[in-house]
Formats: structure tokens, C-alpha cells, sequence
């Protein structure tokens, strides 16, 4: 497989942006668990919260925030290393179900979309229905 349609200038700039994304959510990441000096959970590094609240119940649904913020940040970054595994493989820019081109335009919205806008409604209409996510 290629990348149809992309031309090398095009992949280059789309493996810069995929880096810079890549910095920035790294960036996300380690600011939330290493923040300015905050005091930290010991299991985690997450923020205690505790000392911005007397209430236990508003600092544990920040800390929800902050397990939240930094699982999407994980699944981010997941998808990206794949775009760029699929840049190097010649891969990128096709859809991973059906094969086609990706639309450009999506691509240059999500520049680590893994489907094209058809295949993905489809798989998010599937898991929806089972209630899973991905």
C-alpha cells in the first residue's frame, strides 16, 4: 500500500505536524503530573487538589478531571505514534477499513485519523451499540 494522493512534500509536512502534536501533548502530560511545585498523590503524581478546597468531594472530582485529562492525552498520543508509524510504512493517508484515501480535508483536520469520514461513523455507530469505546 501507499499513501494515494499524498505526495512527498505533503507527508513531510503532515510528519512535522504529527511531531509537534506529539511534543504538545507530551507537554500536557507532563505538566499535569508535574506541576509548579503542587502537592502530589503518591501513586500517581496527580495533583492532591486539597489545599484549593475544603470540600473532599470537589477535590476528588478534580482529580476525576485530571485521570480524565490524562487518559485522552494517552489515547492522543497513541494515535499519533500510529500516523507516524504509518507515514514510515507508507500507510498514511488510508483508510485502515476499507483501504481508500482518506478525504485531505479530514486529514488536515485530524491529521491522525486512522479512518476515512464513512468507516468512521460506521465504527462509532458500532460502539455505540455495545457501549465500548475506541
Amino acid at each position: 500500500m501507499s499513501s494515494d494522493g499524498l505526495d512527498a512534500a505533503a507527508l513531510e509536512r503532515f510528519r512535522r505536524l504529527l511531531l509537534e502534536m506529539k511534543r504538545a501533548a507530551a507537554d500536557a502530560v507532563d505538566a499535569r503530573l508535574h506541576g509548579r511545585g503542587e502537592h502530589r498523590h503518591d501513586e500517581a503524581g496527580l495533583p492532591l487538589h486539597k489545599e484549593e478546597t475544603d470540600d473532599d468531594a470537589a477535590a476528588e472530582t478534580q482529580r476525576q478531571a485530571d485521570v480524565t485529562h490524562l487518559a485522552r492525552s494517552a489515547t492522543a498520543l497513541h494515535e499519533i505514534e500510529s500516523a507516524l508509524a504509518r507515514i514510515e510504512a507508507g500507510e498514511y493517508g488510508l483508510c485502515i477499513d476499507c483501504e481508500e484515501p482518506i478525504d485531505l480535508r479530514r486529514l488536515e483536520a485530524h491529521p491522525a485519523a486512522l479512518r476515512c469520514a464513512g468507516c468512521q461513523q460506521t465504527f462509532e455507530s458500532k460502539q455505540q451499540r455495545i457501549g465500548g469505546r475506541g
